[in-house]
This record gives C-alpha cells, sequence and structure tokens, in this order.
C-alpha cells in the first residue's frame, strides 16, 4: 500500500480506523431477549476477547483504555493490524440514515486520512448498499481501502457472522492496496457502488449481479486484481458534500397514471431515476407519460432509465420506444442504490452544467457501469486482433494466455504512441495498470519513451503516478532521466511527486552537478526538488560545483539559491572551494549575486 503515509518503515504494521456507526454487529442482548446498540460497549467486549485484540503485542505507545487494538497475528498475512475504533455519537439503527449521515461519514474519513493505512465501516444491512454507494462517489480520488460491513447477528452471539466479516475485512485493509470504497459480507468482497442487498436472512445478503465480485474469502483470501478500479488521478483525495437531497426512484407499474407519475416530476425535485420494464421500456400507448418526462426534461429535470431486473441492462438501441431520444440518460446495468446516489452527486456538482450531468451519469466514474463495447478498429491489425480473439477464448487457460500476451500488445502499442489501440485493449480486457516482473507499468514506459498521447491516455484510466518499480523509480523519474518537461508538468498535475528523501536527493543532485548536467537538474527542479538540499556533509549541488569548477552549473544554480554562502560541517562556503581551486570566474560569479 504505497500511498500510505503513517505505516511505521521498521515494523510491518498497518493502521486501520473502525468507525462504529451501529448496526446488528454490535448489538448487546439485553435480559429481556431483546438486541440494542448499547454506546461504548463494542469496543470494550472486543478489548476484552483474544480474537480480536492481543494484548501482549508491545505498542510503542500505551494510552490506557484508549490504546488501538492489536489483531493476532494470522498466518501468511504480510501486515499486523492495528486498529481504533471511534462511534457515532448517537448509534443509530441503518434505515434511520440520512444524506447528513453519509457527509459525517466521508468527513470522518477525511480528518483521519492520512493517520491510517485503511478504515473500515460498521453497519447496518437495510441501507448498507446505498452507503456503499455514496461513498463511493464522495470520496474523490481515493487511494485506500474503506470497507463497509455488518453482521446478521450481533458479534457476541456464538453463532454469529459478523465475527468472520469483520477480521476478514480488517485483514484486507491492513493487507492489500484497494483504492475503493468495498464491501465485504458472506465471504464475497464487493464493489460497494456494484452491490445491492438481495436476501433479509441469509448470511449471503449481498450480491453484485451485474459485475465479478473483486475477491472471494474462503481459506484464503483472494483479490482478483484485474477486476479493481484504479482511480483516475487528477489530484489528492477530497470529499463532495454537496449531494443533491432532492431526488427519486419511481418504479413503473401497469396502468400507473400520469398523475401519479407527474408528482414524482413535481418541485423541488431535480432528477428522477425510473425503473423501467426490461431492457427499458415504459407504456407506449399512452403518450401522454412520455409527454410528463418530456415536460420534466425540459425544465431541467435529469432523467434516468434502469431495468427493474436485477440482471441485465437498458439496451436504448432495442427499446420500442422513442423515449430516450427525448434527452432521458441511460443508467445501463447500474443498480438502483448506485444510480441514485450517484445521481444525488452528479446534481450536486454546480460546476456542470446540465448536458455535462448526463454525460457523467453515462459514463463509469468509480466502475459503477459497464460501458458498452465499442472497440470497433476499421483496420483491425495484428494487435487488436490478438486481443479480439483472446477476450471471446473459452480455453480454461485463457487467464494464462491474457496475462502472458496483454502485457506485449500494450507495449506495442505505447510504442507506436497510439492510444486508440491502449483503449481498444482495455475494452477487450487489458488491465492498463498491470505491472511487470519489475514492478513497472505501462506509464512507466510511455514516459520513458516520451509518448505524451499514451501518457494522457493511461493518466485518464487511473494509472497510478506514484508507483514505484523494484528500482524504486516512478514514472515521474522516467520523465525527469529524459528531461521531457512537458510530461513532468503532466506527471505533476496528476498527483505526481518525488520519493526520494533529503539525502538521497542531494546525492543525486551532487552526482549531477559534478558532471554537468544542467538539462538533469533543470528537470529535477521542475519535478520539485529543491536545489539547495544539502547532504550528510552539509555540502550542497553549488559546492561540489564551485569545487570541480563546473562554471554553468554554477551560473544555472545561483538564481535558484535563497543563501548560496550557507556554510558545510566544515565551515565552508561555495565562493570558498571555488578559491581553493582557483576558479576565479567562480570567485568572480559569487561575489557579484547580492545574496553571497
Amino acid at each position: 500500500m504505497a500511498n500510505s503515509s503513517c505505516r511505521c518503515a521498521h515494523s510491518k504494521e498497518s493502521r486501520i480506523l473502525v468507525i462504529y456507526t451501529g448496526g446488528c454487529i454490535g448489538m448487546m442482548r439485553m435480559e429481556d431477549g431483546s438486541l440494542q446498540n448499547v454506546s461504548g460497549e463494542l469496543i470494550k467486549r472486543l478489548r476484552e476477547d483474544t480474537s480480536f485484540h492481543d494484548k501482549d503485542y508491545k505498542l510503542p505507545f500505551e494510552r490506557g483504555e484508549n490504546s488501538p487494538l492489536v489483531l493476532p497475528w494470522i498466518h501468511d498475512t504480510q501486515y499486523r493490524v492495528i486498529y481504533d475504533i471511534v462511534e457515532f455519537t448517537q448509534l443509530m439503527n441503518s434505515s434511520s440514515i440520512h444524506l447528513d449521515d453519509w457527509v459525517h461519514l466521508a468527513k470522518e474519513v477525511e480528518d483521519n486520512y492520512e493517520r491510517y493505512d485503511g478504515f473500515i465501516i460498521l453497519h447496518g444491512r437495510d441501507t448498507m448498499a446505498f452507503t456503499a454507494s455514496a461513498l463511493a462517489f464522495m470520496l474523490e480520488n481515493l487511494t485506500k481501502p474503506v470497507i463497509i460491513t455488518g453482521s446478521q447477528l450481533p458479534i457476541i452471539e456464538l453463532r454469529t457472522d459478523g465475527r468472520n466479516n469483520f477480521v476478514t475485512s480488517l485483514l484486507i485493509a491492513g493487507n492489500f492496496d484497494l483504492p475503493e470504497v468495498i464491501l465485504v459480507f458472506g465471504h464475497k468482497v464487493l464493489r460497494g457502488c456494484r452491490s445491492t442487498k438481495r436476501a433479509n436472512n441469509s448470511f449471503h445478503a449481498f450480491d453484485s449481479p451485474n459485475a465479478p465480485a473483486l475477491g472471494t474469502c474462503s481459506v484464503n483470501i483472494d483479490i482478483d486484481n484485474k477486476n479493481i478500479f484504479q482511480p483516475n488521478n487528477s489530484g489528492p483525495f477530497t470529499v463532495f458534500t454537496e449531494m443533491e437531497p432532492n431526488v427519486s426512484l419511481l418504479r413503473l407499474y401497469p396502468g400507473i397514471s400520469v398523475e401519479v407519475m407527474q408528482s414524482f416530476f413535481n418541485p423541488p425535485m431535480k432528477g428522477v431515476v425510473i425503473q423501467s420494464y426490461g431492457i427499458g421500456n415504459i407504456p407506449t400507448n399512452d403518450h401522454k407519460l412520455s409527454d410528463v418526462i418530456s415536460d420534466a426534461i425540459s425544465r431541467g429535470i435529469v432523467v434516468v432509465n434502469m431495468t427493474q431486473c436485477s440482471n441485465g441492462k437498458v439496451m436504448p438501441q432495442h427499446l420500442t420506444s422513442n423515449w430516450m431520444e427525448l434527452g432521458v440518460v441511460c443508467a445501463y446495468d447500474m443498480t438502483q442504490e448506485a444510480a441514485l446516489t450517484k445521481l444525488s452527486y452528479v446534481l450536486g456538482k454546480k460546476e456542470w452544467d446540465v448536458d455535462v450531468k448526463k454525460e457523467k451519469m453515462e459514463q463509469s466514474l468509480r466502475g459503477e457501469l459497464t460501458i458498452p463495447t465499442s472497440a470497433k478498429s476499421v483496420e483491425v491489425d495484428f494487435i487488436e486482433g490478438v486481443a479480439r480473439n483472446l477476450q471471446v477464448s473459452k480455453d480454461k487457460k485463457r487467464g494464462e494466455m491474457c496475462a502472458t500476451f496483454f502485457p506485449a500488445l500494450v507495449e506495442a502499442a505505447i510504442r507506436e504512441d497510439n492510444p486508440h489501440k491502449l483503449t481498444n485493449l482495455k475494452q477487450y480486457g487489458a488491465n492498463l495498470s498491470d505491472t511487470n516482473t519489475e514492478g513497472r507499468t505501462a506509464l512507466h514506459l510511455a514516459c520513458f519513451l516520451g509518448k505524451k498521447k499514451c501518457v494522457g491516455t493511461l493518466l485518464k484510466d487511473g494509472s497510478p503516478v506514484d508507483l514505484t518499480d523494484r528500482f524504486n523509480r516512478t514514472p515521474l523519474h522516467e520523465a525527469i532521466d529524459a528531461d521531457n518537461h512537458e510530461l513532468i508538468e503532466i506527471l505533476l498535475k496528476k498527483g505526481a511527486t518525488l520519493t526520494e528523501g533529503p539525502l538521497e536527493l542531494a546525492q543525486k543532485l551532487r552526482s549531477l552537478a559534478e558532471d554537468g548536467n544542467v538539462d538533469r537538474l533543470e528537470s529535477y527542479r521542475l519535478a520539485g526538488a529543491d536545489l539547495e538540499v544539502a547532504d550528510g556533509s552539509g555540502r550542497t549541488a553549488l559546492h561540489h560545483a564551485s569545487q570541480l569548477g563546473e562554471i554553468n552549473v554554477v551560473k544555472y544554480l545561483l538564481p535558484y539559491y535563497r543563501n548560496p554562502s550557507a556554510k558545510d560541517c566544515l565551515g565552508l562556503c561555495a565562493i570558498q572551494y571555488a578559491k581553493a581551486g582557483n576558479f576565479c570566474n567562480i570567485v568572480a560569479l559569487l561575489s557579484a549575486d547580492k545574496n553571497c
């Protein structure tokens, strides 16, 4: 989990924040046999249970009763999971959850984002899928796992499913790099905005009807990395809280009247998700129904068409009516939870006009819908032909074939600087963020080769900008070593940063200064390097350039030095090294600088 900023570098620990909102998982059995949420009781019970807390584990600091809990060691896990628990002030029944509660949850994640490696939300079952979908959209540029879980029976009960759901969630949050909002329940790991509740009395209460699970939890926790949604790193993690509350869900039924339908579009309504029949049909024998929709759209209301069927999708090209031509938005295969919360999110974006909002509703923002395959090339060349055959292959070793061929096909497309082929390869099943045996991604290669168009496509697809290979190099390093200033600027806008510590960076700048490599120094400066950083002896690049008589380097560095007369551990400054080497031109240059 390279994006985590709080993990100790010397001990393999991960820090997780558990947010307890209420729900059955934390309920206590009362004397009369009823179940109730009791403030402060869950953390007390977990701390006393050796299945959830290792009392013998030595933490670097203790806070008494407020000390973190430590999950007992589990074989074959990479990190030891240390976790804190915070409770909602008012523990609630999930059927009472409100938009304000989603904002509260999102802000809780935001306030603690830099302190923890992952987050777990304990939640009631009734609206768990709604919360998972809402947070998926509200948490923008997410780079850490946010897991929502709960249970059918309280965690303290003997037959509980809560124990497995909670422990599994802790292990996933602490050991897997999943930049998504995830729902973990009943041995399944589901994308939050693809999940829906399918049963009210089963330990397998949730499903993802139109998308494969992200993983399964049995003897092993198996995560299918190719299904992980890679975020579009367009900036730092932020929380969007201006969700539009005036949205509704309208389910069609035989005989629905114009008056009933009209009531859903009256002010202050801003958006409506219509659950239509089959592939997206509405009654065609009553034009007044279409007139209601047409009038609503003309007033700026966004109308979304989704199917009532749990499996399948709206297929506009096969509809018997022409109401999609009125401007109705297609939900494709979104769940009702995702369609409603996404509509609330999109309508809340005040900077987008209505047309943009409609476009966003039909785009996959968090992996919530399946984009119709449109990868059709007039010229089907070798690359795309192989990719297409891989997609349709039914061979049981298809996965192995894809792992072998797709990376080579992606590399070939990058060397051609052909973003169209990259897009097609993705639609055929290639993972453009995958790494090779050296930990390098397609973005590493594109930056190394200076393929600007492919870099743009890969960044738009969500390729991670700060992923390091086994040589500890990021795509930014490739752009720096190519002195490609344009790509450096593009990567920085997408959140790329230099990963070197001060001493490592100082050593690199020293080497460049001694070699007289002004172009590379400028590349590092553009990438955010502090050119005045000092090495272990207190010397800067200016010290070394002055000592070796590199006049061009000194001329380059001086404008960026606030204190060119800084002294090293021997008490010597750059001009003294220039004098010792009898480099009169450098002495004159430094003497003339107003900061010396």
